[in-house]
């Protein structure tokens, strides 16, 4: 069976790192994809992992991968059913003036809990998806400077794989170690790869869904009476269907009487996989000292009706209620002692019968 042409850019691969005897070794995974923009950072417990356009490297090791074949497919987008085998080919190319040894490998897609991120497993990892099922006719080669060469390969989907959409990718790693300084004591490489996204839907009942939870303002009162405060709010959006998908988010925060103190830009989060889930947080520089805080973030993508969920809270400024309760008590004071004062109030008369 032959994909179908790619409709989207591929993802992105995590940065990891691991100790040698000598020296600590980062290993920087960056997935590129020809004609799209850097995208944002995502990360694992290690190290961080950028998206970026083109190729990766410069100067003497640089080099791109992508589908082999026309010059538009920039990702694997396939539709199959279970117990096919899908043949195709990934195209990595050599763009130096020096020759490359690569490692090159199937590997699963997960969004990184934070930002929701798109990274790819590594190759010592347990691949248990659609990385699992991918066999390449090498896993090792050189590639001569300005040279490219094409790796067949199968994806073998298996009879009892679940309906919707799997996500996985091919990865070329270059073998070389970057030398990129000194922390801690310990010298520091760095290896880079690049990866090619697959995104496989196997047919069957087809059921998106979206979902948010644990929507939350986190309040930073001022240190002094009146001072501005400051906010997070923080949210998770939560892929409850078996479709890939990418949400737009749409937080709200409204005050006691309905008064929108502040909307957020809508934001478009990187591809979400089914089962997984994207923490956000939303900084909120010039939130109220007081106030009761109703948040709302509502969701969406293309073709699914949107959903919303809402919290509310008090928020207080303890030195500004001081303040407030001590301005207070002086007018009571005030008031008083001037009652008292006042012409006509009552007296007391001493003396006989006239």
């Amino acid at each position: 069976m032959t994909p179908s042409r790619s409709r989207r850019p591929p993802g992105r691969a995590p940065r990891t790192a691991r100790s040698t005897a000598a020296a600590l070794l980062a290993v920087l995974l960056t997935v590129l994809s020809a004609g799209s923009t850097p995208a944002s950072v995502s990360s694992t417990p290690a190290a961080a992992e950028r998206v970026a356009a083109g190729g990766a490297g410069g100067g003497t090791s640089s080099w791109s991968v992508r589908p082999a074949g026309p010059a538009d497919r920039t990702a694997f987008v396939m539709d199959s059913t279970p117990g096919v085998v899908v043949r195709d080919a990934v195209r990595v190319s050599n763009l130096s003036e020096a020759p490359i040894s690569f490692q090159v490998y199937g590997s699963d897609a997960y969004n990184t809990p934070r930002d929701g991120a798109l990274a790819y497993r590594q190759a010592g990892e347990a691949q248990t998806g659609l990385g699992g099922w991918l066999t390449l006719r090498t896993n090792a080669l050189v590639i001569p400077p300005r040279r490219a060469a094409d790796i067949p390969f199968t994806l073998s989907v298996p009879a009892d794989a679940a309906p919707g959409s799997h996500v996985g990718g091919i990865v070329a790693l270059n073998n070389a170690v970057e030398q990129a300084g000194e922390a801690s004591g310990v010298d520091v490489g760095i290896q880079r790869a690049i990866a090619v996204r697959i995104q496989l839907t196997v047919a069957g009942p087809f059921t998106p869904g979206l979902a948010v939870r644990s929507v939350r303002v986190r309040h930073h009162a001022a240190g002094t009476p009146f001072g501005g405060a400051r906010a997070t709010l923080t949210y998770t959006v939560v892929n409850t269907g078996n479709a890939a998908l990418r949400p737009t988010v749409s937080p709200d925060v409204r005050g006691l009487f309905g008064w929108r103190h502040k909307h957020f830009p809508d934001r478009t989060l990187p591809l979400l996989l089914p089962g997984q889930k994207a923490d956000i947080t939303a900084d909120w520089p010039d939130a109220p000292g007081l106030d009761y805080l109703t948040a709302s973030v509502h969701v969406t993508a293309p073709g699914l009706p949107g959903t919303s969920t809402e919290s509310s809270r008090v928020v207080v400024s303890w030195p500004t209620i001081g303040a407030v309760a001590g301005v207070l008590a002086v007018l009571a004071v005030a008031l008083d002692r001037l009652r008292r004062r006042r012409p006509g109030g009552t007296r007391c008369i001493a003396g006989g019968k006239s």
